[in-house]
């Protein structure tokens, strides 16, 4: 348990330091006319998207995971239970690659007003039209007098979509519900998968329960924090990924069938 709690934490960590996540909760956390309602919307939505990431990564990991091996059941390893902790490996090791990129080259994160103005884009394939849809969906948020019910609707489907959409916090959530599989103790199982959401959930809560506590606080602290994140988030989350990464690669390497 020590080993996949350890995993589970890390990954948790990892989605904590994400800076998109905190800086697009403190931005929803600065709305004009409800910010405490569009806040808490966001971290529902962020929720959402959290749990259908460790669904999907329990769902596809396999049956005999949570049956420890015995003499007169000894494990089995299948092609197909490689080929899913290969494919888990490979993007945690592949996103760990891009967040340290990102960090030496100091890449800025984009801000919410940059995005609801994207630069027009050469070429018409899938990714182009989804930009496209995501930039007509919720760039309008900013900039206009919406009502408190649609805003707080944006702000629930931009949570889930942190959460639940982008490539590396739904990756972390596959590989967390995946490793939670192994553990064989459903009590053990479970405070793994609490102490993980715990975890991953600060940055997106975070932004309501300041806003809740004291209303415009989010808006003074979000620069500092903006800042904070863009220098140390990324170094610490990459070398967090990389090493579940490699955690995941080994046991995949050590199980082959």
């Amino acid at each position: 348990m020590t080993a996949h709690l350890t995993v589970l934490v890390s990954l948790g960590v990892a989605v904590l330091l994400s800076p998109e996540t905190l800086v697009l909760g403190l931005i929803m956390a600065c709305d004009r006319k409800a910010p405490r309602l569009v806040a808490w919307m966001y971290a529902i939505g962020a929720v959402v998207g959290l749990a259908m990431g460790v669904a999907i990564g329990m769902f596809v990991a396999p049956a005999s995971a949570k049956a420890p091996p015995t003499d007169a059941a000894p494990a089995v390893h299948t092609w197909t239970e490689f080929t899913v902790r290969a494919v888990i490996a490979a993007a945690l090791l592949v996103i760990g690659a891009q967040r340290a990129m990102h960090a030496l080259k100091d890449a800025p994160i984009k801000s919410v007003e940059a995005q609801a103005r994207p630069e027009p884009e050469a070429g018409h394939g899938a990714l182009s039209r989804l930009k496209a849809w995501f930039a007509s969906k919720f760039g309008g948020h900013i900039g206009r007098d919406l009502p408190t019910s649609r805003r707080c609707l944006r702000s629930g489907l931009l949570g889930f979509a942190v959460m639940g959409i982008h490539p590396k916090c739904i990756a972390i959530s596959i590989a967390a519900g995946h490793q939670a599989m192994h553990v064989t103790d459903d009590d053990q199982r479970a405070i793994g998968l609490a102490v993980y959401g715990a975890i991953s959930m600060v940055p997106a809560i975070a932004p309501a329960l300041i806003e809740t506590a004291r209303s415009g606080a989010c808006a003074s602290i979000k620069e500092s924090v903006e800042s904070f994140m863009k220098t140390n988030g990324r170094w610490v989350s990459a070398v967090i990924l990389l090493g579940a990464g490699a955690y995941v690669a080994f046991n995949a390497w050590n199980n082959m069938p």
